[in-house]
C-alpha cells in the first residue's frame, strides 16, 4: 500500500470534528438560501452561491475518500 492509499487520520478527524462541520453546515447553508432566493435578475449571485455549496460538498466528498484510503473521488453519475 502506498503512502496515498493509506487511510488518512487526519481527514477521519476533521470529518468528526464538531465545529468544522458545525461551520461547514452553516455556510452551506447560507450560499444555498442565497442562491435559491436571488433574484431573478442576479443571475451572477445565484451562480457563485450554488458554486459555493459545490466546493463545500467537494471538500467534504474529498476527505471522505482520503478518510477511506482512496485517492479518487467515486465517479459521478450523471442525470438524463
Amino acid at each position: 500500500m502506498t503512502e496515498a492509499a493509506r487511510p488518512s487520520g487526519a481527514a477521519q478527524r476533521l470529518l468528526n470534528d464538531p465545529l468544522l462541520n458545525e461551520i461547514l453546515d452553516e455556510m452551506e447553508r447560507d450560499a444555498f438560501e442565497t442562491g435559491v432566493n436571488a433574484a431573478p435578475p442576479n443571475d451572477e449571485q445565484r451562480r457563485n452561491s450554488m458554486m459555493e455549496v459545490r466546493a463545500i460538498r467537494s471538500l467534504r466528498q474529498q476527505l471522505k475518500t482520503r478518510a477511506a484510503g482512496k485517492t479518487k473521488q467515486p465517479n459521478r453519475v450523471s442525470v438524463a
